[in-house]
C-alpha cells in the first residue's frame, strides 16, 4: 500500500508475471484504475476519508456498500443468498444457537487482532 492506498496489478504486470501471487488480476471492473481511491472517487468525487479494505463494492449501483470487515462478514451469512445455487442456500453460516459464540469470536478477531495494529500504533 502506498501514498494513494491500495495499488491494483497493471496488465502489462500481471502478463509479464511481474507481481508476486498466482491469481493477481487486474481491476477486472474498472481496468483502467490503478488504486482503490479510483473507485471511492468514482462513486463520490468528493471523498475525502481513508480508501480501507476490504471494500464491497456494489458494480450495478456504483456504490461502496461497506468497508468494515465485520459488517461484510454479517452480509455473507444471508444477503447473497439470492445470488447463488438452491444447494448453498441451506448452508447455515449463522445457526442460532452458535451465534453468541460467533459473535464472541468476532468481537475478539476484531477487538485484539484486526484492531490490534491500530492501537500498537497509537501506543505511547
Amino acid at each position: 500500500m502506498g501514498e494513494k492506498g491500495w495499488r491494483f496489478a497493471t496488465k502489462e504486470e500481471v502478463e509479464k508475471k511481474e507481481v508476486p501471487g498466482e491469481n493477481v488480476t487486474q481491476d477486472p471492473v474498472h481496468p483502467e484504475f490503478s488504486h482503490l481511491q479510483d473507485i471511492y472517487y468514482k462513486v463520490n468525487a468528493d471523498y475525502e476519508g481513508r480508501f480501507l479494505v476490504p471494500t464491497l463494492y456494489d458494480k450495478k449501483q456504483n456504490k461502496i456498500v461497506s468497508n468494515e470487515s465485520s459488517e461484510i462478514l454479517r452480509m455473507f451469512y444471508t444477503e447473497f443468498d439470492h445470488l447463488i445455487d438452491e444447494k448453498y442456500k441451506k448452508v447455515d453460516l449463522f445457526p442460532k444457537d452458535l451465534q453468541k459464540v460467533i459473535e464472541e469470536h468476532n468481537d475478539w478477531t476484531y477487538n485484539d487482532i484486526n484492531n490490534g495494529v491500530y492501537k500498537s500504533g497509537f501506543a505511547t
